[in-house]
């Protein structure tokens, strides 16, 4: 036993001297490790969830499966003249009470931390607090996007075929070639998570016969409430279609004929699914589309609540607002902006002086904010500081401030001379889709209106915690000691004045 032990101790001492004679080098491990601080990298821009001011957030003073209020109706263009003659009795005013719904719904992102992940995190970042912070930052992000673009009802049923003009330039579909087309409509939350309204009817045409060069252009016929964006898909026979694009406009120009679903245009936060038959939006978003023509209408969900867009532009209806032409018009305004982009016209934004001057004509209001995308901050900004009424102010004294100017500028303030000068601010906004304008307006100063601000996020509880206990999970990962919980809300949109809010589609 004693000779055995010799022998490795001797083999042990004969490598420990080869290493000495070896040297020290950075493969042989002899070095510290560097940690740094744990980082981040998933964007929360939340402007919408976060702004209290115009969306203050409450708990309702009772339970209910949903905020109700009731409210009179703007009926003065059928009010009977208040001229009468001598001795004779005024006329009767005239009441339209309406009874105004807002659902109540959850929402929820739920997260997972093993006690071994905790354990090995130890002293360099805290696993739990991890989980837990970015889980509520998901559920921030779901709360944003349901207070712009949640909807709950249907954007149209079947939309109407498309109207083709073929061209004999500007493509490479081949003479004589028949193209098949239709397209689909995406609500706000389908741009942004996936989804859209069912395939349109099918249209087509045949392209001429001198040139192998032919084009083809596709347009709707103009924008639908609450839809911001289209699906299109081409095909040469009316069996197979595939997808195209998604333009932000109502209309786009066919080059080509696909033979398999294009990859998605370079659009701001677009959703990554891919479009087509099967994209269920929320409920399962890890089903992709198959890059045919949809067939089940996923632009609402029963699960969403209605935020600004479609509490603006639904019809008041017996459980909420619902899909317009089926209930009573809520009076909010809705412009369709043909494809044009915002323009100078006499020294101002077109787009945005019709905005004022329709919701001045309606309720005699400014609006607060303009909500919009970062394409449409860039563009009014290059339209106002590319024009020869571009100001530019000196300071007359300070040498440092003329000699150290800042190139480049941002409008975040536009006049409304509707409303005799009032400033209205550009608020850019992530999940307000390209080619979208929301225009807010936060305060209502009628004569016994009774609204302090007009939309407010009522909740019957706000962003809490809530822990399930771990079951005994043999054999499947994560299945071990761990804490599982989920950061939820059940929360709805209560806006008291859609007939002072506006929505424009189709910018160009």
């Amino acid at each position: 036993m004693s000779s055995l032990i010799e022998q490795e101790t001797m083999e042990t001492l004969a490598m420990m001297r080869k290493s000495a004679t070896s040297g020290i080098l950075v493969g042989t491990g002899a070095q510290g490790v560097d940690l740094s601080g744990f980082t981040a990298l998933v964007p929360v821009n939340v402007p919408a969830r976060m702004n209290t001011s115009a969306f203050p957030r409450e708990i309702a003073g009772e339970g209910s499966q949903l905020a109700l209020w009731r409210t009179w109706l703007n009926i003065n263009n059928q009010q009977s003249s208040a001229a009468v003659g001598v001795d004779q009795a005024g006329s009767m005013t005239l009441f339209q009470e309406q009874d105004v719904y807002a659902p109540y719904k959850p929402l929820a992102k739920a997260g997972r931390v093993t006690l071994d992940a905790v354990a090995v995190a130890r002293n360099y970042v805290d696993a739990l607090a991890q989980g837990e912070l970015q889980t509520l930052n998901q559920l921030f992000i779901a709360q944003d996007m349901m207070i712009s673009n949640g909807q709950a009802w249907s954007i149209v049923g079947t939309p109407g075929a498309a109207t083709l003009v073929p061209a004999s330039t500007g493509g490479s579909i081949a003479s004589g070639t028949t193209v098949y087309v239709q397209y689909a409509i995406r609500s706000g939350v389908n741009y942004f998570e996936g989804g859209s309204s069912i395939a349109s009817t099918q249209a087509n045409t045949t392209v001429g016969t001198t040139t192998s060069t032919n084009s083809v252009s596709a347009s709707t016929g103009g924008a639908v409430k609450c839809g911001v964006a289209y699906d299109w898909y081409v095909g040469s026979s009316s069996t197979t279609l595939w997808y195209y694009t998604t333009t932000t406009v109502d209309s786009v120009t066919i080059t080509s004929i696909p033979s398999a679903a294009a990859s998605l245009p370079s659009l701001p936060l677009l959703s990554a699914l891919a479009p087509g038959a099967g994209v269920l939006p929320l409920a399962n978003p890890a089903v992709a589309g198959n890059g045919h023509p949809p067939t089940a209408d996923t632009s609402y969900n029963a699960n969403y609540y209605n935020g600004i867009m479609a509490s603006t532009l639904g019809d008041y209806g017996a459980l909420g607002p619902v899909t317009p032409g089926s209930g009573n018009p809520s009076g909010g305004i809705f412009i369709d902006n043909g494809g044009n982009s915002p323009s100078l016209s006499g020294g101002g934004i077109d787009i945005l002086d019709k905005i004022n001057d329709q919701i001045w004509a309606s309720v005699q209001l400014s609006p607060t904010a303009y909500m919009i995308n970062s394409l449409q901050g860039d563009q009014i900004t290059s339209q106002l500081l590319g024009s020869g009424n571009a100001p530019t102010f000196l300071p007359p004294t300070d040498s440092d401030a003329r000699t150290n100017l800042a190139g480049g500028g941002f409008i975040g303030r536009y006049i409304n001379r509707a409303a005799g000068g009032v400033p209205v601010a550009l608020e850019v906004h992530p999940r307000v889709a390209p080619g979208t304008i929301i225009t807010r307006t936060d305060y209502v100063p009628f004569p016994g209106s009774n609204i302090g601000t007009v939309f407010s996020v009522r909740c019957q509880y706000d962003s809490m915690r809530f822990d399930y206990a771990a079951n005994y999970n043999p054999g499947s990962v994560g299945g071990g000691p761990r804490y599982d919980f989920e950061i939820r809300s059940m929360e709805t949109l209560v806006n008291r004045a859609p007939l002072a809010q506006a929505v424009v589609h189709n910018v160009g």
